[in-house]
């Protein structure tokens, strides 16, 4: 089978594979569409510590069953897959700390989203494999990863119906979190960023959309939050923002740092001000099974603007083409068809 095997930075070939064997418990799938994530982009840009050269990177997945070992799933069965779950078994699990599972990555499909087929494991096919809607199409369905990471880092921040949401960042990931703030019934959903064709679509699906190229990020949230947000997602690496989003915070709020920071980056906290105001300063990372059964049900609710995101398509063979482009912050989304 054909793959796109990485070999460190930069380097991305094309590859014929074995077919991956299904064991019992398992099911294969072949790949229609698999999402490009900023991950994918980071490790191909200059490499990551947790992916070796040789990997096959993508794992925002969807495809149909070719072969299944288990009663649960037939061939042709339309499914997205995540890419890895939790053990169940270790202290972090026992706690519902899923998204810290001291194996979380010990099971993995195999052997990554961008080749024609992924072999899922019993693990991940227990607990995190699910049949599409009728009327969810397989593109817009790899979008179910990056939701589940959405909805973990929302649930955290204790987002309540009628609760303002700032939103700091205008990449996919802050585009899906203003979907998912409408869906929620969070008011105002307000959206800060400096791209103009993504804030574009965050006029669609957001109430309030700041461009803080052009305008002033403080004098426009009083016009919208005259005692600031009541919660915010910083969802673009850089700790100047977040080190901004601890100020702007109201009272008795709440600041996630959803975005992947550099490692060395540190903070200078307002420590009075966390202590008198009661603000709520966390982080979040990936998401656990119950996140990515939600995820799907809000894209079959949200199917059509969501549809909007992906703004190029491309195939195995021009992966490293796609790659580059969204490293140049090209378009909104980007997805490999198979």
């Amino acid at each position: 089978m054909k793959a796109a095997r990485y070999h460190g930075p930069r380097s991305i070939t094309i590859e014929n594979l074995p077919e991956p064997i299904c064991n019992d418990g398992e099911v294969l799938v072949a790949m229609r569409a698999c999402g490009i994530c900023g991950t994918d982009v980071k490790t191909y840009v200059r490499g990551h510590p947790l992916i070796p050269p040789g990997s096959v990177l993508g794992h925002e997945v969807a495809g149909v069953v070719v072969e299944s070992r288990r009663p649960d799933f037939a061939t042709g069965d339309r499914v997205v897959a995540a890419p890895y779950a939790p053990c169940l078994s270790c202290e972090a699990c026992r706690q519902g700390h899923y998204s810290l599972c001291e194996d979380l990555f010990e099971s993995s499909m195999d052997p990554g989203g961008f080749a024609e087929m992924v072999r899922i494991p019993r693990r991940i096919a227990d607990q995190a494999l699910f049949k599409l809607p009728d009327n969810l199409d397989f593109m817009t369905a790899s979008l179910t990863e990056p939701l589940a990471c959405c909805i973990h880092g929302l649930e955290a921040l204790d987002l309540r119906a009628g609760q303002s949401l700032l939103i700091m960042g205008d990449g996919p990931m802050g585009l899906l979190q203003a979907v998912l703030g409408k869906a929620l019934g969070a008011s105002p959903v307000i959206l800060s960023g400096i791209t103009p064709h993504r804030l574009g679509f965050a006029r669609k699906v957001a109430d309030v959309v700041i461009d803080v190229s052009t305008q002033n990020l403080v004098d426009e949230l009083k016009l919208h939050t005259p005692y600031g947000p009541e919660k915010i997602i910083v969802s673009v690496g850089n700790a100047d923002v977040v080190q901004e989003a601890l100020e702007l915070v109201a009272k008795g709020g709440a600041v996630n740092i959803f975005a992947g920071m550099p490692k060395d980056a540190m903070l200078t906290l307002p420590v009075n001000r966390i202590h008198y105001d009661e603000i709520r300063i966390l982080g979040t990372f990936g998401f656990g099974p119950q996140h990515f059964r939600q995820a799907l049900d809000v894209l079959a609710q949200n199917d059509n603007v969501l549809k909007d995101m992906f703004t190029h398509t491309t195939s195995l063979d021009s992966i490293e083409d796609a790659l580059q482009a969204s490293s140049r912050y090209e378009g909104i989304k980007g997805v490999v068809l198979v």
